[in-house]
């Protein structure tokens, strides 16, 4: 699974922020990604149109694995509101793995 970071909206006092997923190997498979930021506080995490995951919040990030796999060449995107932070995480990973779009 590769991802990318981007700021869907911006608006006084928070933002709406997206990792984008896709699967690229010969196999459905879960995913896991994980953000930090500076402070802040998170709102609320979802992915449209499939069954939710698990969320886990810790110090000043937090972890959201998969609630369904995705197939072969399937896309996936894990939105998330958060309010009083910088829209640039200082840790954005994928099943560990950077994300892109910085």
């Amino acid at each position: 699974m590769s991802g990318r970071y981007r700021v869907v909206q911006s608006f006084d006092g928070g933002f709406i922020g997206e990792v984008a997923m896709v699967n690229g190997s010969a196999v459905s498979r879960g995913w896991t990604v994980r953000l930090e930021f500076s402070g802040g506080r998170l709102v609320t995490t979802w992915v449209e149109g499939v069954p939710q995951g698990t969320l886990r919040q810790s110090g000043d990030g937090f972890t959201y694995v998969s609630g369904v796999d995705v197939r072969p060449g399937g896309a996936v995107s894990l939105r998330f509101h958060l309010e009083r932070t910088s829209s640039t995480p200082r840790v954005c990973t994928v099943d560990g793995v950077r994300c892109s779009g910085f």
